[in-house]
C-alpha cells in the first residue's frame, strides 16, 4: 500500500522533486528491460573479483538474516533525520532518528513493504532491521520518542518480530494495522484496527482489532475498550477507506493518504497516479460534512457530498493524473481529520505505459527466459519469485565456468528512488552476502539501497498473470 497523506491547506507544501534525468544502465532506464539482472550481475562479478581476488577470501557467513536499511518518505517538510534535512529515499539505517516538525508528515518504508507513517511533531528512531535470506522481513522494531504513528505492518513468517516501543511501553505485532501516540507526559494511547497487538507495560495485554488502551508514564496498562472515536485522529479512517477501497482491486496499486483537520471552508488535494482500468476512490471522515470533486486527466469532474463514506467509481479510467480535492463544509470549529484511499484494477500483464506524465514498466519470468534465450546465453536462470503487493523478490542463479553463484534482491518503493536490497549472495554454496553488498556499493560509487529509476517511483509490486506468469511492476510518475 503506497502512502500519499496530503497536508491541510495552511501547511506549506513539500515542492515535488525535480524530474530525474532518463538514464540508460542499470541504474537509469534500463534497469526495467531485460538487461536489468544482467546489468546487476555485472556489478556483483565486479564486486567479488575487486574484494580479494575472488570467493575464496570472503568469510564465511552462516546467517540466517541480513541487515537491510528502511527508506525515508518525505510527503511535506519539515522532517530531519538526526538533526538534518530529510532527503526523500535516503537510507535510514539502525540507529537514525527521523523527526517531523510542525505540519511535517513523513513514513519510514521497509524493504517487505510495512511502514510507519508519522504524523506532525512525531518523533521516531530505528533500533532494527533485518531480512531473511527470502526477502521477507526477519526482524524490524522502532523507537517512539513523542507523537503520533500510524504503523502497517505485512503478514511475518513464523520466528519474524516487529516492535514499536512507546514510553515504558512495547507493541508486537505479526500482521497488523496499528496507532500509537506517546504524549508529551509520556503517557500513551495504542488503537489497534487490524489484527493483533501484544502491549507490554508492567503486565501484558493482548489487544485486538477495534481495541485500544491507554498506559501511563510508568508503564501501567488500563482502560481495555473498544476503540473510541476522535475527529481529529485521522488513522481509523485511512484502515477504513483502505480496507474499502482494496475489495476488487488490484492490490499493488493502493494508495492511501491522510490529512489533519480540516475547518470549514478549507480544503486539500491529494494526487493519484493511475497506471488505467476501473478506479476507485474511497473518502472517509467522522461524519460531520465534507466534499471531494475528483478530476480526471481529461478534466471531467466527479464531485460528490453527503455522509461517509463517499465513494466515486470511474470506469475505464485512462492512466493518468487524477485530482481529489477534499473541502470541509460544515465541521466543527476545531476541524475534522479525513482519509483517502484510491486503487485500480490494472490487469497484471506484461506491458509498459508511459504516457509522459504516468509510468508503468513490467518484467515477467516469460519475458527474462526470452531474452536470455535469444541471447544464446545458458546456465543462467533469473526469476521473479512469489507475489507481493508492496515488493518484488528477484531471484538470480548461474554455474558459468562451473563456478555456481546464486543472488536474491528485493525491490520496494523508496520514493522518489527504487529500493532495492541484496539478501542473498551465495558463491558454490558459500554465504557471502554481507562481504558482496560492502563490495557492491564501493563498485557502484552509490546507494545501492536507494537507486533513480528515470522517474519518480510510486509503487512496485509481484503478482502473476491469469496463465501463472510471475512478474514485477513498478508505477510511477514523471
Amino acid at each position: 500500500m503506497a502512502i500519499q497523506p496530503p497536508p491541510a491547506p495552511t501547511v506549506p507544501q513539500q515542492a515535488p522533486p525535480p524530474p530525474t534525468t532518463k538514464q540508460g544502465g542499470c541504474f537509469g532506464r534500463g534497469c526495467f528491460g531485460c538487461g536489468c539482472g544482467g546489468c546487476l550481475l555485472v556489478v556483483l562479478l565486479a564486486g567479488l573479483l575487486v574484494v580479494g581476488g575472488g570467493y575464496f577470501f570472503f568469510v564465511v557467513q552462516a546467517q540466517a538474516a541480513v541487515t537491510a536499511p528502511g527508506a525515508l518518505m518525505v510527503i511535506n517538510q519539515p522532517v530531519d533525520v538526526d538533526g538534518n534535512p530529510g532527503i526523500p529515499g535516503e537510507a535510514l539505517n539502525a540507529g537514525a532518528t527521523v523527526h517531523t516538525g510542525a505540519g511535517g508528515h513523513a513514513a519510514i518504508q521497509f524493504p517487505d513493504g510495512s511502514f510507519v507513517r508519522m504524523s506532525p511533531d512525531t518523533s521516531v528512531k530505528i533500533t532494527a532491521v533485518q531480512l531473511q535470506n527470502s526477502g521477507s522481513l526477519q526482524s524490524a522494531s522502532v523507537e517512539q520518542k513523542i507523537g503520533r504513528t500510524f504503523t502497517s505492518v505485512q503478514h511475518l513468517v513464523s520466528g519474524a518480530s516487529f516492535q514499536v516501543g512507546g514510553h515504558s511501553v512495547s507493541a508486537q505485532v505479526r500482521g497488523t494495522e496499528f496507532e500509537v501516540l506517546v504524549r508529551s507526559n509520556g503517557t500513551n494511547l495504542i488503537k489497534v484496527f487490524e489484527g493483533k497487538v501484544i502491549v507490554t507495560g508492567t503486565t501484558t495485554v493482548t489487544l485486538t482489532a477495534g481495541q485500544q488502551i491507554d498506559v501511563d508514564a510508568n508503564g501501567r496498562l488500563s482502560g481495555q475498550r473498544s476503540t473510541q472515536p476522535d475527529p481529529q485522529d485521522p488513522y481509523p479512517l485511512t484502515a477504513q477507506c483502505s480496507t474499502a477501497a482494496s475489495s476488487g482491486n488490484t492490490a499493488g496499486t493502493m494508495q492511501s493518504s491522510s490529512g489533519d483537520g480540516l475547518t470549514n471552508g478549507q480544503s486539500a488535494e491529494t494526487d493519484y497516479n493511475s497506471p488505467g482500468g476501473n478506479l476507485t476512490l474511497i473518502f472517509c471522515y467522522p461524519g460531520s460534512l465534507m466534499s471531494v470533486t475528483v478530476t480526471d486527466p481529461a478534466g471531467r469532474t466527479y464531485p460528490r457530498q453527503g455522509p461517509p463514506p463517499i465513494i466515486i467509481k470511474i470506469p475505464n479510467g485512462a492512466a493518468g493524473v487524477y485530482k481529489a480535492l477534499v473541502t470541509a463544509v460544515n465541521v466543527p470549529s476545531t476541524g475534522e481529520a479525513y482519509s483517502l484511499a484510491f486503487a485500480t484494477d490494472a490487469a497484471c500483464s506484461a506491458g509498459n505505459v508511459d504516457t509522459g506524465t504516468v509510468v508503468r514498466w513490467t518484467m515477467s519470468n516469460s519475458q527474462i527466459a526470452s531474452a536470455i534465450a535469444k541471447s544464446g546465453t545458458t546456465g543462467i536462470t533469473i526469476q521473479v519469485r512469489g507475489t507481493s503487493p508492496t515488493a518484488a523478490h528477484i531471484v538470480y542463479f548461474s554455474n558459468l565456468g562451473g563456478i555456481p553463484i546464486s543472488w536474491v534482491i528485493d525491490f520496494y518503493s523508496a520514493t522518489p528512488n527504487l529500493g532495492a536490497v541484496v539478501t542473498q549472495v551465495a558463491v558454490h554454496g558459500i554465504n557471502v552476502t554481507t562481504k558482496t553488498t560492502s563490495a557492491l556499493s564501493t563498485v557502484a560509487g552509490t546507494s545501492t539501497s536507494s537507486m533513480p529509476a528515470g522517474f519518480i517511483v510510486d509503487r512496485v509490486y509481484s503478482c502473476n498473470d491469469p496463465k501463472g506468469d510471475g512478474m514485477v511492476v513498478v508505477e510511477g510518475h514523471r
